[in-house]
């Protein structure tokens, strides 16, 4: 069923414009936050625990921008996957940064690109499928109908899928080997003895380690990149942005610094940043910071 679903919105998504699936988005937006308090719940605290400095209305309307800019590339699906799978570049307004990638390519090592759940990925993915020989890490759904979809449309312009398993850790440095560039989504929290707890905004977050340990065998150029989606349904934006240099040091210095240049990136618009997902719920300390208070 939810397969069915999944294909339903991609097939609405791509009749319609950028702009008339963002309004949607809006809508819908108003309506989740009104009625679900769980997404509620869950946004909310990751929005109170990263930015405590900001007033209890600004974390509000933070949560709620966030969560519309979350439903807005549900939406998105059918225009990026269908009617633009072709010419991905119509969407693409600005490239900030390009120079960091091309320096990186240029090297011949292949590159290893940090890719945080911000703004819409799979534009990104597909941007990406066309400028190179492209691969990505994913982690496979337990829908395995849902999984068949998602390696249909993201394989439409030739990316080659790696699973996060063992024989896909393997994968990972064959392609590097074969200088592709490859993309990890690092900021998504691992299964418990697959990650270290280091600090992310401000918070204690349970973080991979695949992704440093990888930066750290093979010492290839690492590269940050987001696609920001612009206001007034114009399109989106690249963002690239080179990794510093203690990426490459021993792996809890290392995760640090992923974390660090994942808030940068994020910084360029907090609203596009995933906030709908529980990126706390592993602490060391055991605490469970999503919990449903015994008053709702």
């Amino acid at each position: 069923m939810r397969a069915f679903f999944l294909q339903l919105i991609i097939f609405i998504s791509s009749l319609l414009s950028l702009k008339t699936a963002h309004k949607l988005a809006h809508f819908l937006a108003r309506l989740t936050w009104k009625w679900s308090e769980k997404q509620r719940r869950i946004t909310l605290t990751n929005i109170k625990l990263c930015y405590p400095e900001i007033s209890e209305s600004a974390q509000i309307n933070l949560a709620q921008a966030s969560l519309e800019q979350t439903i807005k590339s549900m939406f998105e699906l059918g225009l990026i996957w269908k009617k633009h799978a072709n010419d991905i570049n119509r969407l693409i307004k600005n490239i900030h940064g390009i120079e960091v990638l091309n320096q990186a390519t240029s090297k011949n090592q292949g590159v290893l690109l940090a890719v945080p759940h911000f703004g819409n990925w799979e534009v990104l993915n597909l941007w990406l499928s066309h400028q190179y020989n492209f691969s990505f890490l994913y982690k496979p759904p337990s829908d395995k109908k849902i999984e068949k979809l998602l390696l249909k449309y993201r394989g439409s312009g030739g990316a080659n899928q790696i699973t996060a398993n063992t024989k896909g850790v393997r994968k990972i440095f064959t392609a590097l080997k074969n200088n592709n560039v490859l993309a990890i989504l690092p900021d998504q929290q691992p299964k418990n003895g697959q990650g270290i707890h280091v600090p992310f905004m401000g918070q204690s977050a349970y973080t991979m380690t695949l992704f440093s340990k990888i930066a750290q065998k093979t010492k290839v150029p690492v590269v940050f990149a987001v696609a920001e989606r612009l206001t007034n349904a114009e399109g989106f934006d690249l963002h690239f942005k080179s990794a510093p240099p203690a990426i490459y040091e021993n792996t809890e210095v290392s995760t640090t610094v992923l974390n660090e240049t994942i808030a940068e990136m994020v910084s360029i618009d907090p609203s596009q940043y995933q906030w709908t997902y529980k990126r706390f719920s592993i602490q060391a300390d055991g605490s469970v910071p999503y919990q449903k208070s015994k008053q709702q």
